[in-house]
């Protein structure tokens, strides 16, 4: 007798903060979790790690065939279906414009751009027949942002109309949606202000609800969009911002 299905999730950026959240929701939830990371081991208690670098993979073939035969191999040994493919590995370079090289440019959107667009492409088969779910991980800085951002806003932008796009290249079998945080309260933010814990509070107390978001936070809005609860949304861009979003700063 074969075994049941079971829906697996495809989480790039594991080992971050956001994708550590994300692994514990999904496998909280009943998936089972591939996880993409650089490292060539990690401490995340997935299902399977895979050590992929996102940069060498969107420019080298070979690398895309090895990816896709280990998933496909993996969900065929098993009899699993790929139910979701979450989006959520980044790369951010903060400089001013006049120090921002275009290679740095480049780089920004093969990790954040190209990187998710040929995910989405390399299984969309195997979602389709799962009837699947993309979910790609913004920022606020799609559409706001400030100086020293150009490469991360640009590319979480383009992210957004890549998410639109795809809402209709995969409809109907397959859901696209994105979600958008502001600043999350991951190890790599809290470490950037603990030499000065007051920026922190100030950072805080810009967001209407007075905090910033939980990782978790953003792992549940994503497991939403990944449940039958979402099954009209496509193409959406869900904000998880604390209000912020709404809040206009008059220069002093």
């Amino acid at each position: 007798m074969s075994k049941p299905h079971q829906k697996v999730a495809l989480i790039t950026g594991i080992d971050g903060g956001i994708g550590f959240a994300l692994n514990q929701a999904f496998r909280d939830s009943g998936y089972i979790v591939l996880g993409l990371g650089r490292r060539s081991e990690s401490s995340v208690e997935c299902d399977l790690y895979i050590s992929c670098d996102l940069a060498t993979l969107v420019s080298n073939e070979d690398e895309q065939s090895t990816l896709f035969d280990q998933v496909a191999q993996y969900l065929f040994e098993h009899n699993f279906h790929l139910k979701a493919l979450i989006n959520n590995a980044a790369y951010q370079i903060v400089k001013p414009l006049n120090e921002l090289s275009i290679k740095e440019f480049h780089s920004t959107l093969q990790i954040n751009v190209s990187a998710p667009f040929l995910l989405a492409k390399l299984f969309s088969q195997q979602l389709r027949e799962a009837r699947g779910t993309v979910v790609n991980i913004g920022s606020i800085h799609n559409k706001l942002t400030k100086p020293g951002f150009c490469a991360y806003s640009t590319s979480k932008a383009a992210l957004a109309g890549l998410t639109r796009a795809l809402a209709l290249e995969l409809a109907p079998e397959v859901t696209v949606n994105m979600v958008s945080p502001a600043a999350t309260a991951t190890e790599m933010l809290k470490d950037g202000f603990r030499a000065d814990p007051e920026k922190l509070k100030y950072l805080e107390a810009c967001h209407p609800l007075g905090r910033i978001a939980d990782p978790m936070e953003v792992a549940k809005a994503v497991l939403f969009l990944c449940s039958q609860d979402s099954g009209f949304m496509t193409g959406s861009d869900l904000s998880i911002d604390g209000g912020i979003g709404c809040r206009l700063h008059d220069p002093v």
